[in-house]
C-alpha cells in the first residue's frame, strides 16, 4: 500500500499534458480504486483536435447508506500545462530537500495523491453517507471537462471539495478567466513607401495602450476580500508582420482577464468592443473564454471544518478554479489542497512533503465528519 508520497512519484511521471490527453492518468486511478466498494463510470469525449479525453465519477456507499446521491465529492482535474522539455526533473519527479518536484506535483496532481492515499485506507463498512471522487480533463485549457460533467448532471452532490494548491488553506471565492484575441488586420507594403500600406502593428499599438485605459477602468469596481482587488487584465502574447522591410499587414493580440465575483465576464468585452470602434481600426475580436468568478455559497458547513483542521481562516484567490462551472451539482463548493499557485505552471514546480500529508490527514477527518 503506497503513501501519498510514493503515489505522487507515480503520478508525475505520467505526462498529461492537456494536449496529449489523460487516459493514462485515469487508469493508474481506475487500478487504485477497488471495484468492490466503488461504483465507477467513464465519461469520455473529443476534443476538438480528435484527443481522446476521459472523466471519471466514482462512488462509494457503506452497507448502512441511504441516501442515493454523494454527501461529498473530492474533485480533481488531471491534466497539467506544458513544460520545458530542458526541465529533467518535469516527468521524472525527485525528492529534495523536503519537496518533491515535477510537472503537476503542486498544480494539482499532489491533491489527488492525497486523495488516493487517503481512500486507500478508508474503512467502508463505516460510511453512512456516499462518498465520490470526480476526476476531471482538460481543466488547464477551458474548465473543459468539469463544463462536459455538469451539463451532463453527472452527480449531485451536498458538498465538493475541488482541488487546488491553496497552501492547506480553504478557499470560498476565487476569480474567473477570460480569454480573447484581437486580429489587426492592416495592407502590405514595401517599408520605403509605408503611405502605400498600412502597419497593422502601429493600429495594434493603438490598441495596446486602449487595453491599458480599460485595465485603469476596471480598477474602479472592487471587492476587498481579493488581491488585487479587482478585475485585471493583461496583453500576453503580441504577434505580427512577416520581415523586417514590409509594412505589418497582419498582428494578432491575446488579451486576458479574471473578473471578480458578481462582474459579468462579459463587461471587459463590451469595453474592448468599444474602444476597437472608437479607434477606426480594421480589427477582428474573438473572445475565447468567459468564464465567471465564484462567490461563497450559502452555506459554509466543509469550509468551517477545514478552518477547525487547519487552524486557518478561508480566503479568496485570484486564478480561476472549476467551482463555477460546478456549482450547479452542489450546494457547497471550497477550494483546498497542498502546495502554492505560485510556484506552478513554471520549471521547478514542487510540492512540500509535509503538506502532503497533512492534507492527507485533513482529508480523512472531513470524510469521517461527513461521510461517517
Amino acid at each position: 500500500m503506497k503513501d501519498e508520497v510514493e503515489i505522487l512519484l507515480d503520478l508525475v511521471a505520467i505526462p498529461s499534458v492537456s494536449s496529449a490527453g489523460n487516459r493514462p492518468v485515469i487508469d493508474y486511478v481506475l487500478k487504485r480504486l477497488n471495484p468492490a466498494f466503488w461504483k465507477i463510470k467513464l465519461h469520455p469525449y473529443r476534443d476538438p483536435n480528435g484527443i481522446a479525453k476521459v472523466n471519471l465519477v466514482a462512488i462509494a456507499r457503506g452497507p448502512t447508506a441511504r441516501q442515493a446521491n454523494p454527501e461529498l465529492t473530492l474533485v480533481c482535474h488531471t491534466d497539467t500545462v506544458p513544460y520545458d522539455a530542458r526541465w529533467q526533473d518535469a516527468v521524472n519527479p525527485r525528492v529534495r530537500n523536503g519537496k518533491l518536484f515535477g510537472r503537476g506535483s503542486c498544480d494539482v496532481k499532489g491533491f489527488l495523491a492525497c486523495v488516493l492515499a487517503c481512500v486507500s485506507k478508508l474503512d467502508f463498512t463505516r460510511l453512512n453517507k456516499p462518498l465520490a471522487i470526480m476526476l476531471t480533463a482538460d481543466e488547464e485549457i477551458g474548465c473543459v471537462g468539469a463544463k462536459y460533467l455538469a451539463a451532463k448532471k453527472a452527480i449531485h452532490s451536498r458538498y465538493m471539495i475541488i482541488g487546488e494548491p491553496t497552501g492547506l488553506t480553504p478557499v470560498r471565492a476565487g476569480k474567473g478567466y477570460a480569454l480573447a484575441e484581437i486580429v489587426v488586420h492592416g495592407k502590405e507594403a514595401h517599408s520605403a513607401f509605408p503611405s502605400r500600406g498600412r502597419s497593422a502593428i502601429y493600429d495594434a499599438a493603438r490598441i495596446v495602450t486602449a487595453l491599458e485605459r480599460i485595465a485603469r477602468k476596471l480598477q474602479a469596481r472592487k471587492d476587498r476580500s481579493f488581491d488585487p482587488p479587482f478585475t485585471t487584465l493583461n496583453v500576453g502574447l503580441i504577434q505580427g508582420g512577416t520581415a523586417k522591410n514590409i509594412v505589418a499587414g497582419e498582428c494578432r493580440i491575446t488579451v486576458e482577464w479574471r473578473p471578480i465575483p458578481g462582474q459579468d465576464p462579459g463587461w471587459a468585452a463590451v469595453l474592448i468592443q468599444e474602444e476597437l470602434a472608437r479607434l477606426r481600426v480594421d480589427a477582428e475580436f474573438n473572445v475565447q473564454r468567459l468564464d465567471p468568478g465564484f462567490a461563497p455559497t450559502a452555506t459554509n458547513d466543509v469550509a468551517k471544518r477545514l478552518e477547525s483542521l487547519t487552524r486557518r481562516r478561508s480566503t479568496t484567490v485570484a486564478f480561476g478554479t472549476e467551482a463555477p462551472h460546478l456549482r450547479s451539482l452542489t450546494s457547497e463548493t471550497v477550494a483546498f489542497g497542498p502546495g502554492n499557485m505560485t510556484v506552478a505552471h513554471k520549471t521547478g514546480e514542487f510540492v512540500p512533503l509535509t503538506e502532503l500529508s497533512k492534507c492527507v490527514v485533513y482529508l480523512r477527518e472531513v470524510i469521517g465528519r461527513f461521510c461517517g
